[in-house]
């Protein structure tokens, strides 16, 4: 029955042992040799007699996998390796498959010094008749596989694998030399960690898992004496995990092995006949190999984020090739922070509300804030490397596949190529955590018009946005407005935040300055990527010049804004975003430096509840002593029983929509927008805004039903109504330059703003300044300068009628 020939892999040991003149060469051989098989003795040192033996054998390191869980420890989400390996000790292997592998490899194991001697020359007689003999101990297997599997480099897997007379001599004699300093027992067990048995299955661990899904603890004689015929002939196995293939080579090799087994006396004739009457009974664990084979495909953004966290610490290796390395061959245990109901029940929202299928991409993030840790990453995407069937791309670029509905691409957390989605109104928050720092109270008070003429911020190029008319040198101011044409008189911080007012907060990011907005949204966690216009009004040394920053033009990545409105939850507390709770190593050992949360005080406990007291206006929460006038998201908020704070957002065009909402123990940034083209118009319609708020909510409730209530701290006195303000100066009708000094002598960051505006004054002259009455010392205030519209010449003077400039403004007020 035993007609097959051996696989011939480099890296599979049963390369016969082809000596020029075979009896000479199998003499030549011997002669090298303190014989035992011969009749000769082993010399007392003889390891020291031909050489050390390397620390690969003494110590050996196996790459073996490492199991990536979910945060309840036991739902597997996929694994990481070079070979799919996890070392077991001996007394985890079913004694039958110990007598099954020795029975097909090596019967004499126990009889000899690690070399056959008279296998050797049989199998180099029967080599030379034509067949294909093995003549390698279970010892000598131990030595050849092991020195593969701990190579670093080509030339040691050459010489550990080569089909040569000195490659043979040196396994040989490290096989003598193992059976001298090492015990059957821990050969043994060594062989049966190292033993490749196909389709990616190296050792029995592995083999059992991959052929019968069970432990090696748990196979029957058949599955045994089935694992057993795979070291020389892993091959056999090709094809039949997917159904494919031909069994009965596997069926005629295992039964060869139970026969083999019962010759041997392990088992009685009996037992082979009825196990060689069982079909194979193949049960295959699901393979979980890396992030596009996780146990659910929308689980893979997950899995993508944790795989380039791992890459990015220094823990884990110089480098990112040393880390990646350590992960597929460390045979880590990773518990994860991936909650996989919350996970599950975010990809179910989502995907009711807007199908895989749908050009717009509607995804969540969920995060802890004060650690850090991801709790869900969901998004209407099948993470997949399959994207044969992907509808067409929404900006037209045919050279590359659309993200939908198979991606592999970073949608929640982004990378160099991905910046995100416009953030829309959620930056309003930087600017008011800004002037809150800056010691500007949530009382302060800024009217709400419907357009405002912006004093500081325009271009000298007319754009889109620009105002109607031109200030002088050329200057055209920028005049936002607010969504729907809405205007009141003036708000409060609380106010102004719950109805998402622009231009009230244009004017608030005036007082403050662009750049301590955009120093605090860093601070929170907030990454501007190439391309964003912080980044290329960074490169023009212009941030604060940068008007268009509060109303999110940038994008951003759902990750980021997690992150930043964690740290708001937190009290202030920033912590990177944290995908591991656990990380144990093969040797038991925790790594716990590792996993502890990476957190630093971004700004003030102060500030933050003072954000989240005007936070709370949005979801319909007037906390005692807010001055709240109304909420974007009250409608789906307004009940909740425990405190909640957050922003919607919608960005210019209605490229993208954003609900961010937050508890102290749960924040979540839920968004759509178009991945493909980031700045697409009219992406969120009505229906898809919707869509953001109901499955936001939801998801959010879902993550808190079992966590405690929570909540914070009023805000202080000095944040509510201020502290220590200081009086602007009164400028009227002087020298712009003696303004300035005047103001800057108050204790402000006083400059003139670009432009001239309507005053009575004579043109040329400051008339005002940007904020009158007090300001927290160093704010920056603007000096206004008149362009002489509304000066009048005194009576006795000539000037009256004289015809005004064309290029003047009409009277906006």
């Amino acid at each position: 029955m035993e007609t097959l020939k051996r696989d011939r892999s480099p890296l599979r040991d049963g390369i016969a042992l082809l000596i020029c003149g075979v009896l000479a060469g199998v003499l030549a051989a011997a002669a090298a040799f303190p014989l035992v098989g011969l009749g000769g003795l082993v010399a007392e040192n003889s390891v020291n007699s031909f050489e050390s033996l390397p620390t690969e054998l003494t110590q050996p390191t196996l790459p073996q996998t490492t199991y990536v869980y979910a945060a309840d420890g036991e739902t597997l989400i996929t694994s990481f390796y070079e070979e799919n390996r996890r070392e077991v000790a001996l007394d985890e292997v079913s004694p039958v498959m110990i007598d099954a592998l020795l029975s097909a490899e090596d019967s004499k194991f126990y009889e000899h010094n690690g070399v056959d001697w008279v296998g050797i020359v049989r199998a180099a007689v029967a080599n030379q008749g034509g067949d294909s003999q093995g003549a390698s101990t279970l010892t000598m297997q131990f030595v050849r596989n092991t020195l593969i599997y701990s190579a670093s480099t080509i030339d040691e897997v050459i010489a550990a694998s080569e089909d040569s007379y000195d490659r043979k001599l040196r396994e040989a004699r490290y096989a003598m030399g193992v059976e001298e300093t090492m015990s059957k027992e821990e050969i043994l067990e060594g062989y049966l960690n190292v033993i490749y048995l196909g389709n990616q299955a190296y050792g029995v661990h592995a083999g059992a898992y991959t052929y019968f899904n069970k432990s090696p603890a748990d196979l029957t004689l058949a599955e045994a004496a089935t694992l057993a015929s795979l070291p020389k002939f892993p091959s056999l196995a090709d094809g039949l995990l997917d159904g494919e293939g031909d069994d009965q080579p596997i069926v005629d090799r295992r039964d060869w092995v139970l026969q083999r087994m019962a010759d041997l006396g392990k088992i009685t004739q009996a037992e082979a006949d009825e196990a060689q009457e069982l079909p194979l009974g193949l049960n295959p664990r699901p393979v979980r190999s890396e992030c596009v084979d996780v146990a659910t495909s929308n689980w893979g953004f997950f899995c993508d984020f944790f795989k380039s966290w791992w890459i990015e610490q220094e823990a884990f290796g110089a480098d990112e090739r040393e880390r990646m390395s350590l992960l597929k061959r460390g045979g880590f245990k990773i518990v994860t922070s991936l909650d996989p109901a919350l996970q599950n029940h975010a990809t179910e929202k989502l995907a009711d509300e807007v199908s895989v299928n749908n050009s717009a991409t509607l995804g969540s993030v969920t995060i802890t804030p004060g650690t850090g840790h991801v709790r869900a990453m969901a998004v209407n995407r099948n993470y997949s490397l399959d994207q044969t069937e992907n509808k067409p791309r929404t900006d037209g670029d045919d050279s590359k596949p659309s993200n939908y509905p198979n991606t592999t691409v970073p949608l929640l957390s982004g990378n160099d190529e991905v910046i995100g989605y416009p953030a829309g109104s959620t930056f309003k928050m930087f600017v008011m955590l800004a002037a809150l720092e800056e010691g500007w109270p949530l009382k302060t008070r800024i009217p709400s018009p419907s357009e405002y003429q912006s004093r500081i911020y325009g271009s000298y190029e007319r754009e889109p946005a620009s105002c109607g008319f031109q200030r002088g040198n050329g200057f055209w101011p920028w005049c936002p407005t607010n969504d729907g044409g809405w205007s009141s008189g003036p708000m409060t911080m609380w106010g102004m935040f719950g109805r998402s007012s622009n231009t009230a907060f244009v004017q608030l990011q005036e007082l403050v300055g662009t750049s301590k907005a955009v120093d605090i949204a860093e601070r929170s966690g907030i990454t501007f990527r190439e391309g964003t216009g912080v980044a290329e009004a960074r490169k023009d040394d212009n941030l604060d010049g940068y008007g268009t920053f509060t109303l999110g033009f940038d994008a951003t990545t759902p990750m980021d804004m997690a992150e930043a409105y964690a740290t708001v939850a937190a009290g202030g507390k920033h912590c990177n975003p944290l995908p591991v709770m656990q990380i144990v190593g093969a040797d038991g050992t925790e790594w716990t430096d590792a996993v502890a949360p990476q957190c630093d005080e971004a700004y003030s406990k102060d500030v933050a509840n003072a954000a989240v007291s005007a936070g709370r206006c949005v979801m319909g929460q007037s906390a005692s002593g807010t001055q709240c006038e109304g909420g974007t998201a009250s409608s789906y908020f307004g009940d909740w029983d425990r405190p909640v704070f957050g922003k919607t957002g919608t960005s210019d065009s209605n490229r993208s929509y954003w609900l961010l909402a937050s508890t102290s123990n749960a924040t979540t940034a839920t968004f759509v927008g178009d991945t493909d083209a980031t700045y697409r118009d009219n992406v969120a319609t009505q229906s898809l805004k919707d869509a953001v708020k109901i499955a936001g909510e939801a998801i959010l409730k879902e993550a808190v039903k079992d966590l405690e209530d929570g909540g914070w701290s009023k805000p202080s006195d000095a944040m509510s109504n201020g502290k220590n303000l200081v009086s602007i100066p009164s400028i009227d009708c002087m020298d712009p330059d003696d303004a300035v000094s005047r103001v800057a002598n108050a204790g402000f960051d006083a400059s003139i703003a670009p432009g001239k505006f309507d005053s009575d004054c004579k043109e040329g002259e400051a008339f005002s300044t940007s904020m009158t009455g007090s300001a927290p010392s160093g704010s920056p205030i603007y000096v206004l300068v008149s362009n002489g519209k509304d000066y009048k010449e005194d009576e006795d003077k000539p000037g009256d009628g004289e015809t005004p400039d064309p290029s003047t403004p009409p009277d906006r007020d």
